[in-house]
């Protein structure tokens, strides 16, 4: 998926949006350049490169890498992305929007299911890791639970059949594809 806007560093403007929300501390130390592992973060994942290949002139890949999933998991890129979705963001943040998107892609094999979940209630289909028809929808699996569980609460007849055979198409659907081909992945 082409992005708007080709990686450059951060403006001081860009960085001031973003600073509040980044945790500046990694297990017992402070971050050493909060700003430059950013750029590097963004760097990494607006390219097509997976992280072993990215190189930065501000940190090392394994650090940048280890930066990425630990934000991952503080939920800073989640943050991020809800913020910048928002009607009323800065413009400022709203041009961050493709980058963000790019970091949210790349944490759901940290995050799991939560990260589709928030990418669809957001309307963002740039920030899922592929094809949303081929994505898991939790969603729509609840949906379908919710009906199959009121099917199976009066007596089966012959036309509920019918019906029965529909949720287990539908849940089909729901679980999503077990692989998808790389050229439908964004990059």
């Amino acid at each position: 998926m082409p992005h708007s806007r080709p990686w450059s560093l951060l403006t001081d403007a860009e960085y001031a949006l973003l600073a509040p929300h980044l945790p500046l501390t990694s297990p017992g130390r402070p971050i050493a350049e909060p700003r430059a592992r950013l750029d590097a973060i963004f760097q990494a994942v607006t390219s097509t490169l997976p992280w072993r290949q990215t190189r930065s002139a501000h940190a090392r890949t394994d650090t940048v890498h280890r930066t990425f999933r630990r934000w991952a998991h503080a939920g800073v890129w989640s943050r991020l992305l809800k913020l910048a979705a928002r009607k009323r963001a800065p413009k400022t943040l709203r041009r961050l929007i493709d980058w963000l998107s790019a970091c949210h892609r790349r944490t759901y094999r940290i995050l799991g299911l939560p990260v589709l979940t928030l990418a669809r209630r957001l309307n963002l289909p740039q920030a899922l890791p592929g094809p949303s028809w081929m994505l898991p929808d939790p969603n729509l699996s609840e949906m379908v639970h919710r009906a199959v569980k009121w099917l199976l609460t009066r007596p089966l007849t012959a036309a509920a059949r019918p019906y029965l055979r529909t949720c287990i198409r539908l849940l089909r659907t729901a679980e999503g594809r077990r692989r998808i081909h790389p050229s439908l992945i964004p990059a």
